[in-house]
């Protein structure tokens, strides 16, 4: 199957974020895709909307794992929390565009846009979630599910900044155990 051109600019603007530490430029991004600038441009309409088509294609697979359903037992929304919590941390460290993502690009007005987007669909169905897990009796009905979730999700994301940034990296089973030991906690489980 041949690659479109659009995704063949994609990748490049992807290959070219990582290679430049976040900075993209539509001309570098062209000449990596074998593409003229006239087509990024035609596609994407500026550097901006590529960079947010970039950032959109990252988070898609993520909104796949975190918008799962979750099982209806107290043993089954554990494990199937436990897994999602597993997949978010080994999506995070195996793409290679995280780091960026979760540290100086994400400080960058296009990103900030699009990940407040993508973070408030994430609240909402995290607060749906933990409202459903109340409902069947496996959380404490006292927990505020807007507020547990907040909690979780802002410590979720600075873990992982800082786990994405050390030297070396901490294990990811590791990192995984203390995470769902403190989720554990939080929601009194």
């Amino acid at each position: 199957m041949a690659t479109s051109t659009a995704e063949r600019l994609l990748k490049a603007a992807q290959a070219e974020l990582i290679a430049q530490d976040g900075r993209l430029e539509m001309s570098a991004v062209a000449k990596r895709a074998g593409a003229s600038v006239g087509l990024a441009y035609h596609h994407f309409g500026s550097k901006t909307g590529l960079t947010v088509a970039v950032v959109e294609q990252f988070y898609e697979p993520l909104r796949t794992v975190m918008m799962g359903p979750s099982g209806e037992t107290r043993e089954s929304w554990l494990a199937h929390e436990r897994d999602r919590f597993s997949k978010m941390i080994d999506y995070y460290y195996d793409h290679p565009l995280a780091p960026l993502l979760v540290g100086r690009m994400g400080r960058e007005p296009e990103v900030i846009d699009m990940e407040r987007d993508h973070l408030d669909a994430l609240l909402d169905e995290g607060a749906r979630n933990l409202k459903a897990a109340q409902a069947k009796g496996i959380l404490p009905s006292d927990i505020d599910p807007n507020v547990a979730i907040g909690f979780v999700i802002g410590g979720f994301q600075q873990a992982l900044l800082r786990a994405l940034h050390q030297t070396p990296r901490p294990d990811r089973s590791e990192l995984m155990e203390k995470l769902w030991f403190l989720l554990r906690g939080m929601l009194r489980l």
